[in-house]
């Protein structure tokens, strides 16, 4: 992959969208991207990446798509007494197994690959990965900046590709050699620039940031004033302040009272009205920020509501799961499969799919209960023990992939009945003539 693809994967200044005239383009390079606030901050991806909120956010969605296995399967039907049993296997046999499972490419882990592939999506709206194949068979993924690459839909709306290296060079690929992730999407072709959308938000942010920066750079903010009358000089000054730290200064004078002479006044200083507008409006910020990017605060470490309890707490981490983190997974699972995968594997019954039970396992005492349920304790079982164990990479036991019902826990059949480990004693039937 050297020459043109290495150009385009080395590091270097990114231009922020290649769809833009040569004119448009410079412009935006020598202000930093195409969305000014009217803060009078520019934002793009790399100065919203520089808001610790939007940092944190990204992070969170990216570790809620990147840390969770992601496998492909093939489900498969067959008849057993005339009725539709549905099995689910693991297709470790298919090249494409071991790309998501483990390693897209020589040198990207799954988990760093889909964590980039969720940093562009959010930022940028769009990822892109470069499908290396032979045969027909994909063999090798390969991320790609989203802003060297230009989609263009023909008039037989099917897709093409153009790359653009640093060099200069561009080349044209058709719609089959690149996985096109997109976010949400307005004119279905690129996904919407969040960043660019939610410019006012983040400059906001930033300018907040900047100017409390400042602030605590440039301003002087002492905890009191202490006057006298007549001039002291300068090194009456210093020996007025040693002797102020000495007898006045830290915890273990505090509440001591000041004896001073010349008339000498103590006035303290305290926040303002305006200075504590100014935290108020940083964190009214973060919670804006985490509203665009579909992220609980919590999750990131803020909380503001200062009330929240335990319970409270527990209701956000799974809201988090219900509406943040399953649609990502369902986003990038259905995009794999209709990049992908072939039109007649789909029809073979492949198909991608994350392992969302991992999310129980820092919770022992909830991923038991829900082992519990799921094995048949209150309802008929819908989860067989091998099934179960595989979750935790364990081997599979003999008669592990039945089903149980609760009574007794007893093994359901093929049929549908329940299999009995001990035939049942016929009665005694009485000789003829008795």
């Amino acid at each position: 992959m050297k020459g043109f693809f290495g150009s385009l994967l080395s590091g270097g200044e990114r231009k922020e969208d290649t769809r833009y005239g040569i004119v448009d383009q410079m412009w935006a390079d020598f202000f930093g991207g195409f969305a000014t606030s009217k803060t009078g901050i520019s934002v793009n991806w790399k100065s919203a990446l520089s808001v610790t909120t939007v940092l944190a956010c990204c992070r969170v969605r990216a570790d809620g798509l990147a840390t969770v296995p992601w496998k492909l399967y093939r489900r498969t039907e067959k008849s057993v007494n005339g009725k539709t049993v549905i099995d689910r296997q693991e297709a470790r046999d298919q090249p494409l197994y071991d790309l998501l499972a483990t390693a897209p490419n020589e040198w990207m882990t799954s988990l760093e690959f889909r964590e980039t592939q969720n940093f562009h999506v959010d930022l940028a709206g769009r990822s892109y990965a470069f499908l290396n194949k032979v045969r027909g068979e994909i063999v090798e993924m390969i991320l790609l900046d989203p802003g060297r690459v230009v989609c263009k839909v023909n008039a037989d709306y099917s897709r093409t590709y153009t790359l653009t290296g640093l060099d200069g060079t561009t080349e044209t690929v058709p719609g089959d050699r690149i996985w096109h992730v997109k976010g949400p999407s307005w004119d279905t072709i690129e996904g919407l620039n969040i960043v660019r959308y939610a410019a006012e938000a983040i400059g906001l942010a930033l300018a907040t940031e900047e100017s409390h920066a400042r602030f605590h750079r440039n301003g002087a903010r002492p905890s009191g004033v202490l006057s006298a009358d007549g001039a002291i000089g300068e090194q009456g000054l210093v020996k007025l302040a040693a002797w102020v730290r000495r007898h006045f200064g830290g915890a273990e004078n505090t509440g001591k009272i000041m004896v001073v002479d010349r008339a000498a006044k103590f006035t303290p200083v305290q926040m303002t009205g305006v200075d504590a507008q100014h935290i108020e409006t940083r964190k009214f910020q973060v919670e804006r920020i985490c509203e665009v990017l579909r992220v609980m605060p919590i999750m990131i470490g803020f909380s503001g509501d200062k009330n929240a309890t335990f319970a409270s707490a527990e209701q956000m981490f799974l809201a988090h799961l219900v509406h943040c983190v399953r649609p990502i997974h369902r986003r990038f699972g259905g995009s794999a499969d209709l990049f992908l995968l072939k039109k007649e594997q789909r029809q073979q019954g492949y198909y991608t799919g994350f392992v969302e039970g991992d999310f129980l396992s820092p919770a022992l005492k909830d991923k038991a209960e829900f082992n519990q349920r799921a094995l048949g304790s209150s309802s008929p079982g819908w989860i067989t023990p091998n099934e179960i164990r595989s979750w935790d990479e364990l081997p599979p036991v003999a008669g592990g992939d039945l089903l149980y019902v609760p009574s007794n826990m007893v093994a359901i059949g093929e049929d549908g009945k329940p299999i009995f480990l001990t035939p049942p004693a016929t009665p005694a039937q009485n000789p003829p003539g008795e």
